[in-house]
């Protein structure tokens, strides 16, 4: 089954190349701490779509999770980072009670001069989270790649939270930029177009990203990953293709993927 994936993503690749060197591959995927599998099987796949940045959720630092016994005393972010063969920063959110950091990564094929994380706030008793960001350069262009991962308790902590990044991201220079990642809001909740004015979804709105029943891909019942996109009156991003793909070796949310030009 796993060769079978990897063949598919090759493919894939074969397609994105032929869009021309100007295209920029951008994927996230909530990898669910890598209960399923293997950091170097999750690294493989990622480096088989050849995406230039990536968010990730779900990061574990040297955990000692019961349920991911494969991953125990592993940093995920080094790891995935080498068998992706990408440069990697993570972003904690808090410290798991069980002892470990607990948060997001991002990857990136291109070096990069900053990265900022910043514990979003929340309601008490709901987990923190937070917001990465590392600004790189693309082919002449400034980029702010910011990931993320919202809480799933409720609304009200989602859209402080959402508003909180978009403040955040306001202030950055860059002419280009993106939020990518599990934002835990379905677009029944109309959350994300409500706060995140200005902002465009790379990925299909009638799409699903998430199984409600893990490992049982039969159907993506919601939309809870995003790739939004703001960019300088004087610069245009075109979405040339999407590409939404289920593993679930992997994890019970979709591989997305955007590839997109810069004009």
């Amino acid at each position: 089954m796993k060769q079978y994936y990897i063949y598919i993503a090759m493919l894939l690749l074969q397609v994105q190349i032929t869009w021309g060197q100007d295209t920029i591959r951008i994927m996230t995927i909530n990898i669910d701490q890598g209960v399923d599998t293997t950091l170097q099987y999750i690294g493989e796949v990622i480096k088989s779509y050849n995406p230039d940045l990536v968010s990730v959720q779900e990061v574990d630092m040297y955990p000692k999770r019961p349920t991911a016994p494969r991953q125990i005393g592993k940093n995920f972010m080094a790891e995935l980072g080498y068998f992706a063969d990408m440069q990697g920063v993570f972003g904690k959110a808090f410290d798991h009670p069980g002892g470990w950091g607990y948060g997001d990564a991002i990857l990136s094929k291109y070096s990069f001069t900053e990265s900022v994380s910043t514990v979003l706030k929340h309601q008490k008793n709901t987990e923190p989270r937070q917001l990465l960001l590392i600004h790189t350069n693309i082919k002449g262009n400034d980029i702010c790649f910011a990931s993320t991962h919202l809480s799933h308790e409720n609304k009200a902590n989602r859209t402080d939270q959402l508003k909180q990044i978009r403040q955040i991201m306001q202030r950055r220079k860059e002419k280009i930029k993106f939020v990518c990642g599990d934002l835990n809001s379905d677009t029944s909740e109309n959350l994300v177009p409500h706060v995140m004015k200005h902002w465009r979804d790379a990925l299909p709105e009638n799409e699903g990203t998430f199984s409600s029943a893990h490992g049982q891909w039969h159907y993506k019942a919601y939309k809870y990953d995003y790739i939004l996109y703001r960019c300088a009156i004087d610069k245009k991003v075109e979405v040339i293709q999407t590409i939404i793909r289920c593993n679930e070796e992997i994890t019970d949310h979709c591989i997305c993927i955007a590839d997109v030009v810069i004009r």
